[in-house]
């Protein structure tokens, strides 16, 4: 059982993200890599945002190869490397005492990481960012609790995945911990008629932006004609099996932190209360933009995230997983940590992180990782001959 903490020290940071990464998978030792040796390496590699190669050659006696071979045998498959994380997220998750019975709300949105190596069977395409078109894509679902986002569920996308699958995948993944989920809100990349299905069979309450289809004036297109601030009743056909979609659809503005200021923003929604079928009054509508303008945290949260983000050129989709999750692992023991300041100091919602920054975080972990090994501090310079 955790004991409680009565101050946050540096040792209190370590022990805090070593516990559930130790017990997220079952690691087994290499030849010449300890099990100790390969957690405190992937953990440097993310405090110093560096690579695996570079942080071996500082501080390690063993050679990168017996390293990458170490990583390789316990983190085999994409399926393995997402299931032990998914169980060391819910793990901190766990440890911010949740109120029992409470129900939850979703963010679901996707991450996309630049890539610019030879293409593969996991790289997925898009428009043009950062200089490439080809990425390593993430799903996560982060629980919205007023000014902070917990992470719970993680998966890597494939070329192949389409959004409704994403969807199931993550909400099976919440399931298994025990959180009951009241809604889900998502951005436009998850607006398919099979998602909006999905979460009617779940019965959940939902929020998600429409685009528009193609170029022509069509049943779905004419929606962002209607009135500002009013309800209307959308049904369309799911692309594949033409299914047969109908949601209720609330017409606003976009805001400025929205961009496009003031173009026309059709939202699908629905909402579930004593059992009647769906909702479709304004109040509802309004209630799922305020739903949909509360996940705009999480573009903050993958910013965070970032800071604690092991470096790499790797194109093994299951070792990018891992050092993603890593990042996300690192950044959730910080949310636990400003929790307790909270619940203690009683700090101005603003200020939550005022007193524990993320970096402050990231670099107490890393000098405590460092304690105790040996730097290499020579470098040898060959001649030519």
């Amino acid at each position: 059982m955790r004991q409680k903490d009565h101050s946050i020290t540096p040792a209190v940071v370590r022990a805090r993200v070593m516990e559930p990464l130790r017990a997220a998978f079952d690691w087994q030792p290499r030849r010449a890599v300890s099990v100790d040796q390969l957690l405190q390496l992937l953990l440097l590699a993310a405090t110093a945002g560096a690579s695996l190669f570079h942080v071996v050659s500082r501080f390690f006696p063993f050679s990168h190869d017996s390293a990458r071979r170490a990583v390789s045998d316990n983190c085999s498959s994409v399926a393995a490397v997402a299931a032990g994380l998914n169980r060391s997220l819910q793990q901190v998750f766990r440890w911010l005492r949740p109120p029992r019975g409470a129900r939850w709300y979703l963010a679901i949105d996707t991450h996309f990481v630049p890539y610019y190596g030879q293409r593969t069977a996991a790289v997925v395409g898009g428009p043009r960012k950062a200089g490439t078109k080809y990425f390593f894509g993430y799903a996560t679902a982060m629980v919205v609790d007023r000014h902070r986002r917990y992470t719970v569920a993680l998966e890597a996308l494939s070329p192949q995945a389409r959004p409704h699958e994403i969807v199931r995948r993550l909400l099976d993944r919440v399931a298994e911990c025990g959180l009951t989920i009241h809604g889900v809100t998502a951005d436009s990349w998850f607006d398919s008629g099979d998602t909006l299905r999905l979460l009617q069979q779940r019965r959940l309450d939902y929020a998600i932006p429409l685009r528009r289809k193609g170029r022509g004036s069509n049943a779905r297109n004419r929606l962002f004609e209607r009135p500002t601030d009013t309800v209307h009743t959308a049904t369309w056909k799911t692309e594949v099996g033409a299914r047969p979609v109908t949601t209720a659809v609330y017409v606003c503005r976009r805001s400025a932190r929205q961009g496009r200021r003031g173009a026309p923003m059709v939202i699908a929604f629905a909402a579930w209360s004593h059992g009647l079928p769906l909702s479709s009054t304004r109040s509802r509508g309004r209630q799922a933009r305020q739903l949909y303008r509360a996940r705009f945290g999480i573009e903050t949260s993958y910013r965070q995230k970032n800071q604690a983000r092991a470096a790499t050129t790797s194109r093994d989709p299951a070792y990018r997983l891992l050092l993603e999750g890593l990042a996300h692992l690192i950044r959730q023991v910080w949310v636990l940590l400003t929790e307790q300041l909270a619940r203690h100091t009683r700090p101005r919602p603003g200020d939550l992180g005022a007193k524990l920054r993320l970096a402050t975080l990231v670099r107490w972990l890393d000098d405590t990782l460092r304690n105790g090994l040996t730097e290499l501090r020579s470098i040898p310079l060959r001649h030519r001959t």
